[in-house]
């Protein structure tokens, strides 16, 4: 009888053990995914562009504008709206050069930090295509090819 009960009392202990430790597992997986969904907040930063033309008030959005921005941090490109806006997901502290272009407009090219969420408007002035231009135009075109 007391083999019998101190048996019992094994696989009690053993049983209890058990739950304890999936406890704690499930617990620590849950603590990790929370950590990951805050890390990833912490670490992101969304960066608008709004893309117009005109001047002054009478600027109008343009749609359709290709936005591509590099870094050591990896490519991330996006495209324009109907309201000429595009939202990317960038690395907070990441350096980046931003290529922002569309064919019958001028094309512009930066470098930046991301420190946060952050805002860029930019008016874009259509293209002059002059002959002196259009050497301009392919120069331009084949240093982003080669930087690439």
């Amino acid at each position: 009888m007391k083999k019998m009960k101190g048996t019992v009392l094994v696989v009690i202990l053993m049983v209890l053990a058990t739950i304890a430790v999936g406890i704690a597992a499930e617990a620590s997986i849950s603590k990790k995914n929370i950590e990951n969904d805050t890390q990833s907040m912490l670490f992101d930063a969304e960066v608008t562009f709004y893309i117009l033309t005109g001047e002054g008030c009478g600027c109008d959005p343009i749609p359709d504008v290709s936005i591509m921005a590099f870094g050591g941090e990896g490519s991330v490109s996006g495209i324009t709206d109907e309201d000429g806006m595009c939202v990317l997901t960038l690395v907070i502290l990441g350096e980046y050069e931003v290529l922002i272009e569309k064919d019958e407009y001028q094309t512009i090219d930066f470098e930046f930090n991301v420190l946060d969420d952050q805002t860029f408007t930019f008016h874009l002035a259509e293209k002059d295509i002059s002959p002196v231009n259009t050497v301009s135009i392919f120069h331009n075109f084949m240093r982003n090819i080669l930087e690439r």
